[in-house]
C-alpha cells in the first residue's frame, strides 16, 4: 500500500485540528489515517520533503507496523464473521479481484485491460450470485 502512494494520499487527508480525535466513522476510520495521525502531528505534511532523520523515519516506521497489525487484526475478525455466518448455514461464495486489481496496479496496463478482469471475474460471478440467492428466495 505504502509503494502505491498510500502515504502521498495520507498526508491529504491530514487535519491538525481533527487530530487525536477517536471517530468512529469517515475518513478518520480508513486504513492508516488514525496510525499515522500521530507521525503527521509531530512531521505535518509539507509540499516538499525534507531529508529523512532517524526519528522521523523511525515514526514512519512505527506507523507503517502499525498499519500491518491493525489490517491483520481486521482480516482475522473478518474472517472470524464469515466462518460465524457460513456456521449459521449462509451460503458463502468468493469473488476473486485479484487480476482486476493487478491489472489496476501495473502501470503500463490499460483501463480496458483491468475493466475487462473486472467484468469477467468479479461482476458477471457477483451478478449471477444475486440472481441465484433471489430465486432460491
Amino acid at each position: 500500500m505504502m509503494d502505491s502512494g498510500m502515504f502521498e494520499e495520507l498526508s491529504r487527508f491530514y487535519d491538525p485540528v481533527k487530530s487525536g480525535l477517536e471517530t468512529r466513522f469517515g475518513i478518520r476510520k480508513a486504513i492508516g489515517v488514525p496510525e499515522f495521525d500521530g507521525y503527521f502531528k509531530e512531521y505535518p505534511p509539507e509540499k516538499k520533503m525534507i531529508k529523512w532523520d532517524a526519528l522521523r523515519k523511525a515514526a514512519y516506521d512505527k506507523a507503517v507496523d502499525d498499519i500491518k497489525r491493525n489490517t491483520w487484526t481486521l482480516a482475522k475478525r473478518q474472517v472470524k464473521k464469515i466462518e460465524m455466518l457460513k456456521d449459521a448455514g449462509w451460503e458463502i461464495e468468493r469473488v476473486d479481484a485479484t487480476a482486476s486489481f493487478k491489472a489496476v496496479m501495473m502501470k503500463s496496463s490499460s483501463e480496458k485491460k483491468w475493466r475487462e478482469n473486472w467484468e469477467e471475474q468479479v461482476l458477471e460471478p457477483s451478478v449471477k450470485i444475486v440472481k441465484r440467492h433471489l430465486v432460491q428466495n
